[in-house]
């Protein structure tokens, strides 16, 4: 049995091999197709969140009775930390898709009494830990993979606020 398992993993190899180098371009898009496949490999994800966490940037800073425009396009992605290169788009996988925000705005600055007026925004994430059971459909052999992951929130990806200076 460990003789068949052994030539079924060189062809595959061998195949990936070919594909690379004689037909670059038809690797490329059998490479998604064979790894969606999971023909070597099942998987079994678990999440298990633990807290809420956020990213804020400086925007703009406008002074009173002034009046700006600003274009600005902001992402929230998916971050993994302890992840292996081979077992990340497992993991994205089951985690929110990433979050996009285009915004065209007017921002003014601020009343009377106040200097300027800084304009923010808040990206939120929901963090956790993460398992991922890799199991060999030929051998049966597990392997673990843990790590930390933050995903763009589901409600309220993206919060835009400002503060009034002196």
């Amino acid at each position: 049995m460990k003789k068949i398992s052994l030539i079924i993993l060189i062809i595959c190899i061998s195949i990936t091999f070919l594909l690379n180098v004689a037909m670059p371009e038809f690797a490329g898009k059998m490479k998604h197709n064979i790894s969606s496949m999971n023909i070597l490999y099942s998987y079994s994800v678990t999440k298990t969140f633990s807290e809420q966490t956020h990213d804020t940037i400086e925007m703009a800073s406008v002074p009173s009775g002034k009046t700006e425009t600003r274009v600005a396009d902001f992402r929230s992605d998916v971050k993994l930390e302890g992840t292996p290169l081979n077992i990340k788009s497992v993991v994205k996988e089951h985690l929110n898709k990433p979050q996009v925000n285009k915004t065209k705005e007017k921002l003014t600055g601020p009343e009377k009494g106040f200097s300027y007026r800084t304009y923010y925004l808040t990206k939120n994430y929901d963090k956790g830990r993460y398992t991922v059971i890799r199991t060999n459909k030929i051998t049966g052999k597990e392997k673990v993979y843990a790590g930390t992951y933050y995903e763009p929130r589901t409600q309220d990806p993206f919060v835009k606020w400002s503060r009034d200076e002196k």
